[in-house]
Parts: C-alpha cells; sequence; structure tokens
C-alpha cells in the first residue's frame, strides 16, 4: 500500500480522539472550510456546547443547546446558515446521537433569539 502524496497533519491535543475535516461553511468562523475539528468521543454536552452528532445518517457540528421546555436545539456554528438548525421535540421520536466534544474551540455564546 502505498501513501505517496497523501497529507498528514498532526495536532497537539492529548485529549482529542479524531479530527474530522470540515467541509462546509457551517461552523464558520470557529472552525473554517477544510480546517480539522478535534474531538473528543463520547462524554455529555451542556448548553453552549459544540458536539459531534449523528441525525439523519449524517455526521454533523452543532452547538447544542435545551430551551425551557425540554426540546433540544442543534444550531449551526455560521448563523447565516441558520435554516439548518435542527429543533428535536421533547417527545424524543427524532433520533439523533451525540458522538462526542469538540475541542479547543473555547466559549462560544449561544445565539439570542
Amino acid at each position: 500500500m502505498s501513501y505517496s502524496g497523501a497529507k498528514f497533519h498532526v495536532f497537539n491535543c492529548p485529549d482529542a480522539d479524531l479530527a474530522l475535516t470540515v467541509t462546509d461553511d457551517e461552523c464558520e468562523p470557529y472552525i473554517p472550510r477544510g480546517a480539522a475539528a478535534l474531538v473528543s468521543l463520547g462524554g455529555v454536552v451542556f448548553d453552549g456546547d459544540v458536539g459531534v452528532f449523528l441525525h439523519a445518517h449524517k455526521i454533523i457540528i452543532r452547538q447544542y443547546c435545551e430551551d425551557w421546555a425540554g426540546n433540544a436545539h442543534l444550531l449551526t456554528l455560521n448563523r447565516r446558515r441558520r435554516e439548518r438548525d435542527i429543533v428535536l421535540p421533547r417527545d424524543g421520536r427524532h433520533a439523533v446521537c451525540l458522538l462526542g466534544r469538540v475541542l479547543d474551540l473555547g466559549v462560544i455564546a449561544l445565539p439570542s433569539r
């Protein structure tokens, strides 16, 4: 097996289990298109945390928020793409799986509505 021409990046983040390449602009300006999101697998997310989720057979990066009624909101970091926000009603009929937390982003304020 040849790796000729392959690019490898080394990240100095001992807490990261993997790195995902962001292929769209939904995480900008925090993670530019083509950059890597460093991910710690498993765990839990709290309001304002950015996670990697499996939803509708797609892996997505979203900021997590829960409203007063118990509905979960998965928000794009790029608010120009807010039409891609996902609301998961409290009734639990919409399957979503948390794969892990995105590391090294600092505190990102939840958007005001």
